[in-house]
Formats: C-alpha cells, structure tokens, sequence
C-alpha cells in the first residue's frame, strides 16, 4: 500500500535566503541559517507592521478632517451656522493640516461667523485664512464681503481688487465690487463692474437688479423697469426685484401692475414689514381701507409697538369711520414716538368727527414737531379744510406740493376750495416736433406731452446735466400702424457724445410701452422689428424684447376620428390597410307576428 508523503510550505525566509545564495538551508537538517531565516522572517514583519501602523493614522485624520470639512460645508448651505461652526472648528483641532485645506475650512468658518454678527471672530479666520495662503482667492472676497456689511468700502474694494487679479474671470467678485463702489457713492465705477459681472455670470439676475436701483435712484424709469424686467426673466422669484419694480409703477401711475407686484413680492418674503407697509399706503392711496387694515393688523400681530403700522391703522379706521378704534391706534403711536405724523392724523380723525378744539391742538403740536413729509401736511390740509380753515388750508396743501409736487390729495384740496395750482415749469420747444412740451413736474423728472393725446405722459429719462429736448417724434404706418417713436436727446453734456433715447408709445392706448437707447456717443443700438415684437440690443450687447401685440393662438386641430382598419404587421412594426368599407345601415322591419292559439274549445272548433 503506498503511502502519501506531504511536503510542508516554506516561509518567505526559504526564497530570500535560497535566491541569495544559492542554497537551501531547509535540505540541511542543523543549520544555523534555518534560525537566521527565523529570524530574518520575524523582523521583516515588524518592520511592516510599524510602517502601516504609522502610515494609517495621517490617513485616518485626513479622512475625518475631510468629513468634517464637508459637514461644515452642507450645514451653511442649510444656514445652520451655529452647527456649521462646531463642525468646522472639530476639523480645524487636527494638526497638521494642508494649507489649503486649512485655509478653506478657516474661511467657511469666517462666513459662519458673519452670518451669527460675530464679526471679529470673522474677521481674525479671513486673516488667519489669509496668511496660511495668500493666493486663496475666495477668502479676499469674502472678507471684502464682511467689510462692505461693516461699512468699510474702501477697505473692501482692496480686497476685491486682490480677489480679481488672482481671479480675473470671477464675474461674483465684480458684482461685490460693483456693491461696494455703489455704497461708497461711486456708481459709475459701481455700474461698469455690473457691467462686466453680467458678461461673466450664467445668472445675472443679482447685476440687472442692482443696475435697475441705480437708474432708478437717477428717476431713469424706464431703464429701470428695463433692468429689473431683465432681472425677473433670469429669477422671477427674487422679492426685491418684484418690490422694486412695483415702485417703478407707482411712478408711473400704473397701480393695478404695482399691487401684483407688490403681492408677489409679500408671498416671496412674507416677513418683509416694509413691503407690508408700502402697499398699505398704497391701498390707503386707492380707498381700498379694508385691504391695508388687513396687512397693517398683521404687522402689528407679531410687532405691536410698530410705529408707522399703528399710524396708518389709525388712518385707516378713521376712513372708515371707526374714530374711537383709530384714536386708540394713534394714541398708542404718540406714547411711541412723539412724531407730527401721528398728531396730524389724529388732527384729521378728530376733524372729521366734528371735534375742531381737539383738532386745533393737534395741529398745533403737528407743527411744532418734525419731520413733516407730504402726507403730513396733506393730512393737515384736510383738518383745516374740514374746519373751514380755508387760509390754513391753502397754506398746508401748498406745502405738501413744495414736498411732492403731484400730491394728488393737496391737488384735489386746492381744487375744491378754488383755488391755482403753482405754476408749473413748462418748456415749450419748436413747431417742427409738432406741438410736443416738455414738462418739469418734479425738480430734475421731466414729463412729455402732446395736445393730441391727452392721457399721454412720457417720463423721460436723463444721463447727463441738461434739460431733454425732442428731436424727431415719427408716426409709423403700415404694418406698425398705431405706433409711435419720440426721440430725444437725453440731457447730452456735448454733441461730441450724444446719449439719444426713443420712447415706444402705443397711440390707441396712450402709453409708453418703452423707452430704448438710441445712441451712446459714437455707438447706435441696433433695432430688430419683427413681427409682433421689437428687439433692441444696446451698446453692451444686452437685448430687451418689446412685446407690440399679441402672438394669436396656436390652433390645434382635433385629430379625425378614424375608422376601423385592419392593421397587418410589416417589418417595421404595425401599419394599417384600407379601412373597412362602411356598411350600409339596413333598416329593421318588424314583422308583427300572430300569437300561437291556445287549444281550447274555440280553437277546436275554429272560433
């Protein structure tokens, strides 16, 4: 019977020692080499047990810095600060740690900070972020950033200016800029780093919005209302967009466009007290008490010492002749703040219910007080005029009219005691424009109007010192029948640089649909007119789309209904045949059939 014999496994010793020199040590029973091999083994192993063992711990640290890093980073994304602010700290507690990597955690953790107001915490990680890495680009910004919110814009465009030149295509770095030269009172500088922000940026809502704030701080509506169009069609969910613009239409008397906006604006940010308030003055403004008591009472449900809130409930319940509610709303405003607002509403409220003492002493203490805004003497001007103060009256509303020269309330109350409006600044230009006047209804606004459109008011808008003057108005015919084109020269310092603007007005409805630049210097904008819209792109190549009348619907027809056919199977799926001829629908006589006689006698015998 022959036996198995079993040959036992080297160890790793056997190859080292064999290859070197050529013998087997293991053939050799007594050796010594088998207990170097022994050894040789063993010391290998320890050797590579301690170099992983050191290996893997900066492995696992890197890795947990790296998980705590990404944690910090999602939690202020989630604006959770506070816990983006003890992650961000557990990872900055591992030693030696990348620059960069440090530098980057250490900024995360600047932003943290200025987002809980902890600006000197803030500050100290953009400097640390800084000094560890000096090309870090980000961390300039954002401590430019956190300087332009703590009001040091000079201090803050150095840092963007370093950001930009380490980054020179970051179109965020310029609109920061562009923020800061803006606060700092340098808008030109402001608008050409928007400017270059717009040609970076995949979304340039941010540099259309803060463009349309800076026309519209200039009383340039339309190129606001241009801007802030462009902004919403980037992000139509941007609440101080939609707020702006409403303010846009206010101006241009176009209330029903400014509510919806203003609604929109109150769903977006529904927190926003201001937005709140401004279009419960405008409800006031339009009658519409219910719908600005309604806002006002939530205002005051979450703060109820708001001053302005209580004043405008008050004026609100004493329009609608609840004087004893509107009294206690107005006393409450005065406990807050002894402001001539309050007591001229309360002049008015008392006024109304026939109360001329207690009228009288607060006018009186009225105007003692400051400010006094066009309302306040607008409001004054009614107390008198219901007291029959008509001399106090007149001298009121004319105030209001020195504050804001189209107060329609001063307007009216003049009106009704027969009394002129101021003579207004008119500018009368040559015949050859045929018949148009320019209007300077506000110190600086300037209106257009014609005798022949009397709804009509074109609000100019200005880029240089001078005063606007009209230089072609063309009525088009043809396909554009109904339309018009003003152009004018937009307060030019010279004619070397002309800035030429066209106001697009639709005749039929007496409205300016728009109003589009011409010329810029030695630049003309080209004007694309298409079929039922105008496409003007500016000298910056940005386009605007001027909608001039509605596309028709799209008709869709219904698909026939299709008769039965046979479908037979082809190589590239099913197709039908011929469909079944119709049959012709063959009427159904009905055959009157005789009852079967039951047998009875009758049936027998054949009755």
């Amino acid at each position: 019977m022959a036996t198995a014999t079993i040959k036992k496994q080297r160890p790793l010793g056997h190859l080292l020692i064999s290859k070197a020199g050529g013998i087997d040590p293991y053939s050799i029973p007594g050796n010594p080499f088998f207990v170097l091999g022994k050894m040789t083994i063993y010391l290998v192993t320890c050797l590579v047990s301690v170099s992983l063992f050191l290996t893997s711990q900066p492995l696992q640290a890197a890795e947990s810095v790296n998980l705590l890093a990404r944690k910090g980073n999602v939690q202020l994304h989630r604006q959770e600060n506070e816990k983006a602010i003890n992650s961000l700290s557990e990872a900055l507690s591992v030693t030696a740690l990348a620059p960069y990597t440090k530098a980057s955690i250490l900024n995360d953790r600047g932003l943290a900070y200025g987002r809980v107001k902890k600006y000197e915490r803030a500050l100290h990680d953009f400097n640390h972020s800084i000094e560890t890495f000096p090309e870090y680009a980000t961390a300039y910004n954002n401590r430019g950033l956190l300087l332009t919110e703590m009001g040091f814009y000079e201090e803050a465009i150095k840092d963007f200016n370093t950001a930009i030149a380490l980054q020179p295509k970051s179109g965020a770095t310029f609109h920061n800029r562009g923020n800061a030269f803006r606060l700092a009172g340098s808008e030109k500088p402001a608008f050409k780093d928007y400017g270059k922000a717009l040609g970076l940026l995949n979304n340039k809502a941010a540099p259309h919005l803060a463009r349309g704030q800076i026309h519209w701080s200039h009383y340039r509506h339309y190129a606001a209302l241009r801007e802030l169009n462009l902004a919403l069609s980037q992000d139509y969910n941007q609440a101080q967009a939609l707020y702006n613009r409403a303010l846009v239409h206010l101006s241009l008397d176009k209330n029903k466009l400014a509510i919806n906006d203003f609604l929109k604006a109150i769903e977006l940010s529904p927190s926003n007290k201001k937005y709140k308030l401004t279009l419960s003055e405008v409800y006031l403004e339009n009658g519409q008490n219910n719908h600005a008591y309604r806002l006002l009472t939530q205002i005051l449900e979450g703060e109820p010492l708001h001053k302005q809130a209580l004043i405008l409930r008050g004026r609100a319940r004493g329009a609608k002749g609840n004087v004893q509610a509107a009294i206690e709303d107005l006393d409450q405003a005065i406990f807050v703040a002894d402001s001539a607002a309050a007591y001229a509403e309360r002049a008015l409220v008392h006024a109304n219910s026939h109360m001329p003492d207690l009228a009288a002493k607060d006018m009186d203490i009225a105007i003692q007080r400051a400010p006094k805004t066009a309302r306040t003497w607008a409001a004054l001007g009614l107390a008198a005029q219901q007291g029959e103060l008509v001399g106090n009256a007149e001298r009121y509303f004319l105030e209001a009219i020195k504050h804001e020269k189209n107060n329609k309330i001063a307007s009216q109350g003049l009106k009704e005691l027969g009394l002129a409006l101021p003579d207004q600044n008119l500018i009368s230009l040559d015949d050859e424009n045929d018949d148009w006047t320019v209007n300077e209804y506000i110190k600086g606004q300037y209106i257009a109007l014609h005798p022949r459109y009397p709804n009509l008011k074109v609000h100019l808008d200005l880029y240089g010192p001078n005063k606007p003057k009209v230089l072609e108005w063309t009525v088009l015919t043809g396909k554009y029948k109904g339309f018009g084109l003003l152009r004018y020269d937009a307060g030019s310092k010279d004619a070397a640089n002309p800035f030429e603007q066209v106001s697009i007005i639709n005749l039929k409805k007496q409205n300016v649909l728009s109003i589009e630049p011409y010329r810029w210097g030695k630049q003309i904008a080209k004007w694309e007119w298409r079929e039922h819209d105008l496409v003007v792109k500016d000298a910056e190549g940005i386009e605007n789309t001027i909608a001039l009348y509605k596309a028709p619907p799209v008709r869709r027809h219904r698909p026939k209904s299709v008769a039965k056919k046979d479908w037979v199977w082809g190589s590239d799926g099913f197709w039908a045949t011929k469909p079944k001829a119709k049959r012709a629908r063959v009427r159904k006589r009905k055959v009157r059939r005789r009852k079967k006689k039951k047998n009875s006698l009758f049936g027998i015998f054949g009755f």
